[in-house]
């Protein structure tokens, strides 16, 4: 496995982190503050990735938080309930639980496409070769150690319409395992509905990503269906126009 470094995401990682600490305060509710975030409270207004020269709507819903990631794009979060939980939860409880996360960003910087992106058949199979580097899981999860490992279960990429853009669409399932803040558990990474598009407004090749992501036990049975009111208009949502620079 090809490992990447990423300074300024491993979203999921970082997270579960401000989790445990907020955790801390049970039964007292999450807010986003406590995880070093901000609630999305107005589910209509875009939210402008300036320096990349793209904007998105965030999730639809409830319990849902955001974060810029310095110039290059934006991170959401979605609160659990944590139901269930008499007292503080584990950190095994914690990093077991459920988890609904997004990126909308550039890739640019972490994974530069020298090739020149024409048509869609070219972008399908560089996002092919992405999803088998496990880029996108390694962004998402973070690889904190070299026991840290993904492996690709089934992946599944097509060409989309969308603005004047080049795009694909793209569903994957990804194992996790040797997560340093829960190594004996297995986890399952899916990315359901993602889009990558080649940006239609700069001369070299520059890929947005627009993904969702839910992680759950190994064994359990994936939940993101229930979720499609809340993220496909987001993942839709993708809006181009020339960057700052």
């Amino acid at each position: 496995m090809k490992t990447w470094a990423f300074p300024a995401v491993v979203f999921l990682y970082v997270t579960v982190s401000a989790l445990c600490r907020a955790a801390e305060v049970l039964p007292v509710p999450l807010r986003c503050e406590m995880l070093q975030a901000t609630a999305v409270t107005q589910s209509a207004q875009r939210i402008e990735v300036a320096a990349r020269g793209f904007s998105i709507l965030p999730p639809q819903g409830e319990r849902w938080c955001y974060r810029l990631l310095t110039s290059d794009g934006v991170s959401f979060f979605k609160i659990p309930p944590f139901a269930g939980f008499e007292k503080p939860p584990s950190l095994e409880d914690i990093v077991a639980t459920r988890l609904y996360s997004g990126m909308a960003m550039s890739l640019k910087g972490l994974r530069d496409v020298n090739a020149a992106v024409n048509d869609s058949d070219e972008l399908k199979a560089i996002v092919d070769l992405l999803i088998r580097e496990q880029l996108f899981s390694q962004i998402i999860a973070g690889a904190a150690s070299t026991d840290h490992g993904f492996r690709l279960l089934e992946s599944k990429v097509s060409t989309v319409a969308h603005s004047d853009a080049i795009c694909v669409k793209f569903d994957a399932r990804v194992e996790e395992r040797g997560n340093v803040q829960a190594p004996n558990l297995v986890f399952a990474l899916d990315f359901p509905g993602n889009v990558v598009c080649r940006h239609p407004h700069v001369s070299e090749t520059e890929l947005i990503w627009i993904g969702f992501v839910e992680r759950y036990l190994r064994g359990e049975q994936p939940a993101a269906d229930a979720l499609k009111q809340e993220y496909e208009p987001y993942v839709q949502s993708l809006q181009f126009r020339a960057t700052a620079d």
